[in-house]
């Protein structure tokens, strides 16, 4: 064993490391970000053990052949467990009368209605469920919502990902039975601008996809209430301003290219920033939440403003006149970043041509 050789190396790969700005952002930054995001808004001073909530269910989707109804989301109820401490004290009610008496006296936390017809429209359709939630105090209301919400959110993940999946099981059998082993995919000359354009083009109808889902989702999913007059200004501004924030997100994007030297080093920077924006910029939670350092910088960040402005037109009632500042300085910031965006690609793409 040469001692040299070992320090050698070990200098090395130490000069490696903190070369590459995407290693210091993992190494450091990001932890950092979490470390103080967990302790000024993930964990709220009275933070405790796990507690048991005691919930009534009354089940009109009983006797269905469904692989998935009522019984089986009672069962869950039954078995669901966090930090080894069972969730749900559950009671089981013919009718909804029954239950609600014992929600109003305090008896229960809160309560389910499970319609009929539940589980086949979870597995073909879109199902409802009715939650009601007990209100002894302020207090306890507020813990049972966000236990009940965080459990039925899981639910509908888990439901999702197992038909996503059944999904694509049955395109995958699909293809292999009826779609040609070879395909002929002509090409044609494109130009560095082409290229450029068409990404920005796809990114926003990427985007405008994915807000349309999210939309949805947050409605019909969330009771979501969105008040929108298609004859009032300053909510068409609102949604300018959503599209100018994609611009400046895909100026970043190519600005993110001079940094990282691999597709999937740029790609899991472009998630850890899209997280960090996600928290300043009062995405998640309303800003005042945050530390006041914090809220000098959300204050500073452009797709703050953008969110500020739209949430003033649909929420607070702002007029367009009243939004015209705001959405100047946020065309202003779109066409700055998206300027030097064009410049760091038409760069990255001539490194890769020398190279």
């Amino acid at each position: 064993m040469m001692w040299n050789a070992i320090k050698a190396f070990i200098v090395k790969e130490l000069k490696l490391t903190f070369r590459s700005k995407a290693s210091i952002f993992w190494i450091i930054a990001w932890p950092a970000i979490w470390l103080l995001m967990t302790a000024y808004v993930f964990v709220p001073p009275a933070a405790g053990q796990p507690m048991t909530l005691k919930v009534g269910v009354v089940n009109y989707d009983v006797g269905s052949t469904s692989p998935f109804n009522g019984t089986i989301l009672v069962q869950i109820l039954n078995e669901s467990q966090y930090k080894g401490a069972k969730l749900f004290q559950v009671k089981v009610y013919e009718n909804e009368t029954l239950m609600l008496e014992d929600i109003r006296k305090g008896r229960l936390d809160g309560g389910f209605m499970i319609p009929k017809g539940f589980g086949e429209n979870i597995i073909f359709g879109q199902a409802r469920l009715k939650v009601y939630i007990g209100a002894r105090s302020l207090q306890s209301a507020q813990i049972a919502e966000s236990i009940l919400r965080g459990f039925i959110q899981d639910l509908n993940n888990g439901i999702s990902m197992r038909k996503v999946n059944e999904t694509l099981r049955y395109i995958e059998i699909y293809s292999k039975k009826y779609m040609p082993k070879n395909l002929t995919i002509p090409v044609a000359a494109a130009t560095s601008t082409d290229m450029l354009v068409g990404k920005t083009l796809s990114g926003l109808i990427t985007l405008g996809i994915m807000s349309a889902i999210m939309i949805a989702l947050g409605v019909y999913l969330c009771g979501a209430k969105i008040i929108w007059n298609p004859v009032n200004p300053a909510h068409w501004l609102a949604i300018i301003l959503l599209i100018l924030v994609s611009i400046m997100v895909i100026g970043v994007g190519m600005i993110l290219s001079l940094i990282a030297r691999t597709t999937e080093s740029a790609s899991n920077l472009s998630v850890v920033l899209g997280l960090m924006f996600a928290f300043i910029g009062g995405i998640w939670f309303p800003k005042s939440w945050l530390p006041a350092w914090m809220r000098i910088l959300a204050d500073i960040f452009p797709a703050t403003w953008a969110i500020d402005g739209m949430r003033s037109a649909l929420v607070y009632g702002a007029t367009a006149a009243e939004l015209m500042p705001t959405f100047l300085k946020v065309l202003a910031a779109a066409i700055i970043s998206y300027l030097v965006g064009i410049f760091a690609y038409k760069k990255t793409l001539r490194r890769y041509v020398v190279a």
